[in-house]
C-alpha cells in the first residue's frame, strides 16, 4: 500500500470470556435439569439442514434461506431475526457461557433448544416448558470429570470456538449429509458487526485473504481459522456437502478452498488513511 502498512502473518489466541469456575457452576446446573440427552437425537436426521450465524449477509439472504426448504438451525441472535420475519427454525444453537447471550433468548414451543451445559443457568430458566435438549462442548477444562462425578455418559461436540462451526459438526451427527451456512461472514460489512447490534464493543482489525482485504474481530478471524480446519475434515472423512451463502471473509475462504460459495450481495469494502498494523490471513 505504497509503503504506508506493513503486513504481517496473523496470529490470534484463543481464550476464555468466563472463568473456568463460571463454566463449571453452569455445566453442574444443567445437569440437574430435565432435558433430552444430545445422542438421543444423533443420527435421526438425513439430507440438508441450513445453520445460519448472525453476520450481515444475513439481511439480505434472509429470505433466500426461507424459501430453501431446508431444516433450520438458528445459532444465537439470528433465532430472534428469523423471528421478527415470521420464518420460524426448527432448532435455536446456544454455545455462550456468558450471560450476555441471554438477551438471545426468545421462547417459543415450536422450537427444539440446542443448549451447551456450559449455557448459564438463567437461559434454562426463561425455556422452561420448551423442548431443551443439552449437549457438552469438548474442550472444555473439567467438563469430562463432572460428567463422571455425576455418573454421566453423554456426547461431547467439537467444533472449536464458535457457535457456527460448533453447530456444523453437531448437525452433521445430527444425520444432515448436506450443510448450508448463512450469516456465516466472519467480518463485518460497512461497518455492520451483525445482524442487530453487536452484544459487546467490537475489537476491529483488518485482515487480507487473496488480496482481498476484510473488517473484522479477533474472534471471528479465528472462527475462520476454525473453519478452515474443520470444513475439508466434514468434507473428506464424513462425506459432506459444505455450501456457504453470502460474502465476507468465511465466504471468500471457502470458495478459495474449493466449496461452493453462494455469494449474493457484496460486502463493502473497508479503507483507512490511519497508520494501522494490518494483518495477514
Amino acid at each position: 500500500m505504497n509503503g504506508e502498512f506493513a503486513w504481517s502473518k496473523l496470529a490470534v489466541d484463543a481464550g476464555l470470556a468466563n472463568t473456568i469456575e463460571d463454566i463449571d457452576r453452569n455445566i453442574e446446573s444443567s445437569l440437574k435439569r430435565d432435558y433430552i440427552k444430545f445422542a438421543d437425537l444423533m443420527g435421526t436426521k438425513s439430507g440438508a439442514v441450513s445453520v445460519v450465524g448472525s453476520g450481515p449477509s444475513l439481511k439480505a439472504n434472509w429470505k433466500k434461506l426461507r424459501d430453501s426448504g431446508t431444516d433450520i438451525i438458528a445459532c444465537n441472535a439470528s433465532c430472534q431475526f428469523l423471528l421478527e420475519r415470521g420464518v420460524v427454525p426448527q432448532y435455536m444453537f446456544c454455545f455462550d457461557a456468558d450471560p450476555l447471550m441471554l438477551e438471545f433468548i426468545t421462547p417459543h414451543q415450536d422450537i427444539t433448544y440446542f443448549m451447551a451445559s456450559r449455557c448459564p443457568p438463567r437461559a434454562f430458566e426463561l425455556l422452561e416448558g420448551c423442548k431443551v435438549v443439552l449437549w457438552h462442548a469438548a474442550g472444555d477444562q473439567n467438563v469430562e470429570d463432572i460428567l463422571s462425578k455425576n455418573d454421566k455418559i453423554e456426547a461431547m461436540v467439537i467444533g472449536g470456538s464458535a457457535a457456527v462451526t460448533r453447530c456444523m459438526v453437531l448437525a452433521r451427527a445430527l444425520g444432515y449429509s448436506t450443510l448450508h451456512l448463512w450469516g456465516a461472514d466472519a467480518s463485518f460489512n460497512g461497518g455492520d458487526t451483525h445482524v442487530r447490534k453487536s452484544t459487546t464493543k467490537e475489537r476491529r482489525i483488518l485482515v487480507m485473504l487473496n488480496n482481498r482485504v476484510f473488517e473484522t474481530a479477533p474472534w471471528m478471524a479465528n472462527q475462520a481459522e476454525d473453519f478452515k480446519v474443520l470444513a475439508p475434515i466434514l468434507r473428506d472423512t464424513h462425506v459432506t456437502e459444505v455450501i456457504v451463502h453470502g460474502d465476507g471473509l468465511v465466504p471468500h475462504l471457502a470458495n478459495t478452498m474449493g466449496f461452493k460459495v453462494d455469494t449474493g450481495v457484496k460486502v463493502k469494502h473497508f479503507f483507512t488513511k490511519a497508520r494501522t498494523l494490518w494483518s495477514q490471513l
